[in-house]
């Protein structure tokens, strides 16, 4: 996860520039496909790193239906805890520790969304 926020956060700053003259970073699901990401958890991890580069994020789904939801549901959720970049990051850590290392199947039972939903 360090990983993938510092590589979206390096391509989202622009050090020295005002973020009001900044555009919106237009983006996806990167990694989603021939790589089998996580497009839920890309998703988030974009979010954060546009707002520690003080940058308006367009996350285009590419027609899933069900991700544009989703995402727009956390991102609401987000907004109106106040939630900051760090408190985020330390729920997916929290997310893998309670849930991914415990779950022996391919699918955990719980989903990361409705973890942070729940625990943010």
């Amino acid at each position: 996860m360090t990983r993938e926020l510092n590589k979206a956060f390096c391509g989202f700053a622009r050090p020295g520039v005002e973020s009001e003259n900044l555009s919106a970073v237009a983006t996806g699901n990167w990694g989603c496909g021939a790589f089998g990401g996580d497009t839920r958890l890309k998703a988030v991890l974009q979010m954060m790193a546009a707002a520690e580069a003080e940058r308006d994020l367009m996350y285009f789904t590419f027609g899933d239906v069900d991700l544009l939801r989703d995402v727009r549901r956390i991102h609401t959720h987000f907004t109106h805890r106040h939630a900051s970049v760090g408190s985020v990051f330390n729920m997916l850590q929290q997310y893998y520790e309670r849930v991914i290392k415990e779950t022996s199947r391919a699918k955990p039972q719980e989903t990361l969304y409705s973890f942070l939903s729940e625990h943010l």
